[in-house]
């Protein structure tokens, strides 16, 4: 159970700061340009847990 919270969290982390770096490279955002970051970051944030635990495990 405490892994799953620890995951969550730090996928949470992750797509909040990647989302918030898509929005200050873009400048002014309309609702489908963010409704894309957000859908990107939470791409990449899976991607970033991924590696992270594939480099934990070795």
């Amino acid at each position: 159970m405490a892994r799953r919270l620890t995951t969550g969290a730090e996928l949470i982390g992750w797509w909040a700061v990647l989302s918030g770096l898509w929005i200050v490279l873009i400048g002014p955002v309309d609702t489908l340009e963010w409704a894309a970051g957000a859908g990107a970051a939470l791409l990449a944030a899976g991607a970033a847990c991924g590696a992270r635990r594939a480099v934990e495990r070795r």
